[in-house]
């Protein structure tokens, strides 16, 4: 095999580790969110960002 072939498989793994990874720390995040909570969040949960919170605002003086 030649390089292109050989760059093209290891760009592939990486890939794929980072879609895993991905997955797996959305995972985690959900289910702190859910421990916290007490309940569970099915309907409730953003499924790109993994949180039930919304975006926290500052009150300002």
């Amino acid at each position: 095999m030649d390089g292109v072939t050989w760059a093209v498989i290891i760009c592939m793994i990486l890939a794929g580790g980072a879609w895993i990874w991905y997955y797996v720390a959305l995972g985690y995040r959900i289910a702190r969110e859910e421990r916290e909570a007490g309940r569970d969040l099915t309907h409730e949960i953003n499924p790109f960002s993994g949180s039930a919170k919304g975006p926290e605002k500052k009150k300002r003086k």
